[in-house]
């Protein structure tokens, strides 16, 4: 019987999982719904639920470990969730303990950001490159670093925060507490955000441009098809977007040397607006020799880039499928 590992993506709508074969094969998908709400014994129970599902797909085939990502800070080692965005009540929560009381084989988790690298860096736009940075362009900005086909998790788990560099010192507030971040200019709630600033300042001049009447009908997905179209306004923001991605990918530049940064994310999609403008604030604001060598990809898996790194995460730690070049 041949081998098996399950890939599983943990977000705050969807469980996403795939069985993928050693090769890169996906041989089964399912999807629930995550149910939050319900608390984490709910979400541990569908966990398990979409584990057998799979399982029960696949009689022929052997399930040797299963791996999973979801946002948040992560001990990988211990397999504890200290805190996630997603899932409020999962604070110091030792997810692998908890889900092998129901299974019978190896689990692993990580950082969803660090198994999307890991993904792209098997099978994706990082695979033939030994070092890279991925930043996940999406309701925030997550990272993933890669170092001589390794992930760098660094010393509390917490490597790879690349959403919170600092582009902007006196910036509008983030979050995790700082001013400024990348994340608040080059994810979608912050190409929104700046928006709806717009929005306000120019009032009926805005409305008349985008046939957007309504603050709220402001999204990532209206601006990208007003783009499409020429619109001048969302043109400009994209504009903004990719020069403020440029600074902070060329931060990276300047204290990593890395050849190779991937971009992923539903923001990606409107690379042809803003790529021209991250690719000169590069080469403005790193050496020469290393900003010509800087080459900027995009993510090849797309949504299963994680799932992907997930599988293979566990992979490297069962032995299976994994040989010269592993990146975990």
């Amino acid at each position: 019987m041949r081998d098996y590992v399950i890939g599983l993506d943990l977000g705050g709508t969807n469980i996403r999982a795939a069985a993928i074969t050693p090769e890169g094969k996906i041989l089964n998908r399912v999807k629930i719904f995550t149910e939050v709400a319900q608390g984490r014994e709910r979400v541990v129970a569908n966990i398990l639920k979409v584990i057998d599902a799979i399982k029960q797909g696949l009689r022929d085939f052997t399930l040797s470990a299963v791996g999973l990502g979801l946002p948040g800070i992560i001990f990988f080692d211990k397999g504890i969730v200290a805190q996630s965005p997603n899932l409020p009540d999962w604070i110091d929560f030792n997810v692998r303990e908890r889900v092998k009381r129901g299974l019978d084989i190896p689990f692993y988790i990580d950082n969803d950001a660090n198994l999307a690298a890991i993904g792209e860096g098997w099978i994706g736009a990082g695979k033939d490159f030994n070092s890279f940075c991925m930043l996940t362009l999406g309701t925030g900005v997550g990272g993933g670093i890669i170092l001589n086909r390794d992930i760098w998790r660094g010393d509390y788990g917490m490597a790879g925060e690349l959403g919170h560099i600092t582009v902007y010192p006196d910036g509008h507030p983030c979050n995790c507490g700082n001013r400024g971040c990348l994340e608040q200019y080059a994810s979608a709630t912050g190409i929104v955000r700046m928006a709806r600033e717009e929005f306000r300042v120019l009032g009926s001049e805005f409305k008349a441009k985008t046939e957007i009447y309504k603050i709220e009908n402001i999204t990532a997905d209206s601006l990208y098809q007003l783009a499409k179209k020429g619109n001048k306004i969302s043109l400009e923001l994209f504009e903004k977007m990719g020069r403020v991605l440029g600074i902070g990918i060329a931060d990276l530049v300047n204290i990593l040397n890395v050849e190779l940064f991937i971009l992923g994310g539903g923001v990606a999609d409107a690379w042809d607006y803003f790529i021209k403008f991250t690719m000169d604030e590069i080469k403005k604001r790193t050496y020469r020799i290393t900003g010509e060598g800087v080459k900027v990809l995009k993510a090849k898996l797309g949504d299963d880039a994680g799932i992907f790194g997930a599988g293979y995460m566990a992979m490297g730690k069962t032995g299976k499928g994994i040989g010269k070049g592993k990146i975990v």
